[in-house]
């Protein structure tokens, strides 16, 4: 598969190994034309952030799912990234923390513990089995 096969996902998420929500928001506010806070708690938050004159909802919950990584989720396609790994890529860039993410569509059959991870030493495939973690 291929990164095109994302375009026909209707949101896009990625997950960093990092709780520093202050800093995901202040990137994330950089990132969109428009940014706002709708409502903040320890465990993340969720927004509203405009890109192109299109408004889309999302949120950041940190250390989803216990997994010590924290999900970014826009539930829009009309955001500054076309997909999961240039949303992953531009996280990690910006915010030197690594992320995981989808690097295509999942179809049936498809392996659902196959991500991307982007960190330090580039871009690679693993598998990424919570309950060894």
């Amino acid at each position: 598969m291929t990164d095109n096969t994302l375009d026909y996902l209707d949101d896009i998420e990625i997950y960093m190994k990092s709780n520093d929500l202050d800093a995901m928001i202040a990137w994330l506010t950089q990132q969109f034309e428009g940014f706002k806070i709708r409502s903040q708690s320890k465990k993340g938050c969720k927004f509203i952030g405009t890109h192109q004159g299109h408004d889309s909802e999302g949120m950041i919950v940190l250390n989803a799912g216990r997994t010590g990584f924290s999900s970014i989720w826009i539930n829009s396609r009309q955001t500054p990234w076309a997909n999961d790994v240039e949303l992953g890529r531009a996280a990690f860039a910006a915010l030197n923390a690594t992320v995981r993410c989808n690097e295509s569509a999942w179809s049936k059959g498809d392996d659902p513990d196959r991500w991307l991870q982007i960190d330090t030493s580039g871009e690679h495939i693993i598998q990424w089995v919570t309950e060894e973690e």
